[in-house]
C-alpha cells in the first residue's frame, strides 16, 4: 500500500510540475510587454517570421517590430500601407512593377514617419514615375535621411533640388545610372549640410568639373563611392582629398583618374580601388600608405597592371592596423606579410603575372609563404584564394584551423573532397563558400558537412548533379543564396531544393537539363524566393509567367542555350540511345 501510495504522490507532483509549465508558457503568450521585448531581440528575419505564427498577439508584436517595408508589387500596397504605417523603411528595390505618381503619392500620406528610401533595381529600371511625382513626395516626407535611386529614368535636376531642399537632414545619398542627372545635382548638394555617405555610379551627364565640386559642396562627407566607365576621377579626388578633412572610406571603380591626389588626404581608414587602365600606381599607392598610416584595409584590383612588391610592401610596413588585404601578390610580398605581425581578419590572394612568372622560371615556391601566412593570422575571417595556382594540403589545412572563419573562395583551385572534408570539421562558422570549376571534387555528399552555409557557388563545378542537391538541401537547410551555372542539373534536382526554406536567389543559367516545372515548383514552395537567374530561352514561356505571379524577379541571361528550343537535349538523347553498335539505327514508327 505504501508503495501504491508512493506512486500516486510523484504522478500527482509530475501533474503539477507539468500544469505549471503549461501555465509558464500561456503566460509568455498572453503577457504583451514580455512578448514585445522578445520579439525586439530576433534579428533574423527568419526568426522574427517564426515568431509571427505563434499567435495573433506575436504576429501583431512582430508587425509593430518590423521597421522596414520592402514592396513586392504596387497591387499589394494598400494592405502594407495600413498594416505597415509606423514603417520607417520603404525599400521598392523588389518590386516588379512600374510604380506611378500615385503610389508615392499613397505612400506620403501612409508612412509619416518615413526616414530611408530605396528605388529602383538595375534588372527592372522605373520608367513611369516622373520627376514631378517624386518631388511631390519629397515635399511631404522631409524627414528623409537616407535615399537610394537606380535606373529611375525620368529623374531630372529639379528633383534633386528638392530633395536636397526639403530634406536637409539627409545623411546617405546613392545615385545609379540616373542618366538625366547633370552638374546641377551635384551643385544641390551644397543644401545637405550632414551628408556623411554619397555614391555615384553609372552613366550620368555630369563632367570632371562638375564632380569636382562635390568636396566643395559636402565636407563632411565620411564615405564617398564612385564608379564610372569614362568619366575622369582626377579632379574629384583632389577635391575630396582637400575639402574632405574626415573621409575614412573611398571605394573607385573607374578607367580614368590619377590616384596621385589622395596622398594629400590624412583619414582614410578604408580604401578600395578597381581601375582598368595601364597606369603604374605603384608610387601614388606609397604615397597614400604613408600619409594614412591608419589604413585598415586596403585593396586594389587591376588585371592590366598589378600592384608592384614595392608598393605591397610599403603598405605591410606603414599600416600596421591592417586587417583587410587584397592586391595581386607575389611570393616576396606574402613571405614579409606572414613575418610583420599584422593580424589580419581577411586575405585575398589574387595571384597576378609576377607570382606566374617566379612559377614558370622556378624561382621558389610561394606555398609555404601562404601557409605561413594563415597560420600565423588563425583569427582570419575571410580567405579568397581564387585562382592560386596550386596550394597544397598543407595550405588547405592551415585554413581549417582559422575557427572564426566565415567566408571561403577557393574558385578554380585544386581542392579536393579530403581537403574539404578537413575544412568543414574545424570551420563550423563558415557561411560564405565559393568552388566554382573545382575539379578536384568528386562527391556532393563532402558539402553538406557545412551546415551553416548561407551563400554557396558551384558554378562549372562537374560533381554537380540531382543526387548531390538531394544530400545538399538536408544537410545545408539554412542556404539562402545558391549558384549552379553550367551544371548537370535537372528539374528533378531543383525539386530536392524545396528543403532549403530560406532560399532567397537562385542562379542557374546554362543548365541544359531545366526545362521549368522545377523552377515553378520551388518558387512556390520556397515563399523567401526573390531572384532568380535563367536562359534567355525562358522568354514568353509558362514557367517565366508563373515565377512572375510567384512575385520572383528573373533575370534572363542570353547564354549559349538562348536559341535552342525546349525539350531538344532530351530528343538527342532519346536519339543517342537508339543508335546501335555497329552504326545502324532503329527506326521509329
Amino acid at each position: 500500500m505504501d508503495r501504491v501510495e508512493m506512486e500516486m504522490a510523484k504522478h500527482l507532483q509530475r501533474q503539477i510540475i507539468v500544469s505549471s509549465e503549461e501555465s509558464s508558457v500561456e503566460k509568455v503568450t498572453r503577457d504583451v510587454s514580455l512578448v514585445s521585448a522578445i520579439v525586439s531581440r530576433l534579428t533574423s528575419v527568419f526568426d522574427r517570421h517564426a515568431a509571427s505564427i505563434v499567435c495573433k498577439l506575436w504576429n501583431e508584436s512582430v508587425t509593430w517590430e518590423a521597421h522596414s517595408l520592402p514592396v513586392r508589387s504596387r497591387s499589394l500596397l494598400p494592405l502594407l500601407f495600413r498594416r505597415f504605417s509606423h514603417a520607417k523603411f520603404l525599400n521598392f528595390r523588389p518590386c516588379l512593377d512600374q510604380l506611378q505618381d500615385e503610389d508615392f503619392s499613397t505612400a506620403a500620406s501612409a508612412l509619416p514617419h518615413l526616414h530611408a528610401l530605396i528605388l529602383g533595381h538595375p534588372e527592372l529600371p522605373q520608367e513611369k514615375l516622373t520627376d514631378e511625382g517624386f518631388s511631390a513626395f519629397v515635399k511631404s516626407c522631409p524627414r528623409l535621411r537616407q535615399v537610394s535611386l537606380c535606373c529611375f529614368a525620368n529623374l531630372r535636376d529639379a528633383g534633386v533640388r528638392e530633395l536636397t531642399r526639403h530634406c536637409r537632414d539627409l545623411i546617405s545619398l546613392s545615385l545609379s545610372s540616373c542618366r538625366n542627372l547633370t552638374d546641377e545635382s551635384l551643385d544641390a548638394l551644397s543644401n545637405c549640410k550632414y551628408l556623411k555617405e554619397l555614391t555615384l555610379k553609372g552613366i550620368f551627364l555630369f563632367t570632371p568639373s562638375g564632380l569636382a565640386r562635390v568636396g566643395e559642396n559636402c565636407p563632411g562627407l565620411v564615405s564617398v563611392r564612385l564608379e564610372f566607365e569614362t568619366l575622369d576621377i582626377s579632379l574629384a579626388l583632389k577635391s575630396l582629398a582637400v575639402n574632405c578633412q574626415k573621409l575614412e572610406t573611398l571605394s573607385l571603380k573607374f578607367r580614368h583618374g590619377d590616384l596621385g591626389e589622395l596622398s594629400r588626404c590624412r583619414s582614410l581608414v578604408r580604401l578600395y580601388i578597381e581601375a582598368d587602365n595601364r597606369n603604374d600606381v605603384d608610387i601614388p599607392i606609397m604615397n597614400i600608405a604613408a600619409a594614412n598610416r591608419k589604413l585598415k584595409e586596403f585593396s586594389y584590383v587591376n588585371t592590366s597592371v598589378p600592384l608592384g612588391d614595392s608598393a605591397a610592401l610599403t603598405i605591410i610596413h606603414n599600416c600596421p592596423d591592417l586587417e583587410r588585404l587584397c592586391f595581386h601578390s607575389s611570393g616576396r610580398s606574402l613571405s614579409v606579410l606572414a613575418q610583420s605581425g599584422i593580424q589580419l581578419k581577411e586575405i585575398n590572394a589574387i595571384f597576378g603575372w609576377g607570382i606566374r612568372d617566379v612559377m614558370i622560371h622556378g624561382q621558389g615556391t610561394w606555398d609555404a609563404e601562404l601557409e605561413l601566412l594563415i597560420r600565423s593570422n588563425q583569427q582570419l575571417e575571410k580567405i579568397n584564394l581564387q585562382n592560386a595556382l596550386r596550394p597544397s594540403l598543407r595550405t588547405f589545412s592551415a585554413i581549417a584551423l582559422c575557427s572564426n572563419l566565415r567566408h571561403l573562395d577557393l574558385s578554380f583551385t585544386d581542392v579536393d573532397n579530403r581537403s574539404l572534408a578537413v575544412i568543414a570539421k574545424s570551420a563550423t562558422a563558415l557561411q560564405h563558400l565559393s568552388l566554382v570549376k573545382c575539379e578536384g571534387v568528386n562527391d556532393m555528399k563532402v558539402l553538406s558537412n557545412f551546415k551553416g552555409l548561407e551563400y554557396l557557388n558551384l558554378d562549372q563545378c562537374p560533381f554537380v548533379n540531382d543526387e548531390g542537391l538531394d544530400f545538399l538541401s538536408v544537410g545545408c537547410s539554412k542556404l539562402t543564396d545558391l549558384s549552379l551555372a553550367s551544371t548537370r542539373i535537372t528539374d528533378i534536382g531543383l525539386e530536392y531544393l524545396v528543403e532549403c526554406g530560406r532560399l532567397r536567389t537562385l542562379r542557374i543559367p546554362y543548365c541544359r537539363g531545366v526545362q521549368g516545372p522545377g523552377l515553378v515548383t520551388i518558387a512556390k514552395c520556397c515563399s523567401w524566393l526573390k531572384y532568380l537567374v535563367i536562359s534567355h530561352r525562358f522568354q514568353g514561356s509558362q514557367a517565366l509567367e508563373e515565377l512572375k505571379r510567384q512575385y520572383c524577379m528573373v533575370r534572363l541571361d542570353v547564354d549559349d542555350l538562348a536559341l535552342v528550343p525546349f525539350g531538344f537535349y532530351a530528343m538527342m538523347d532519346v536519339a543517342a540511345r537508339i543508335i546501335l553498335p555497329r552504326g545502324r539505327l532503329v527506326s521509329i514508327e
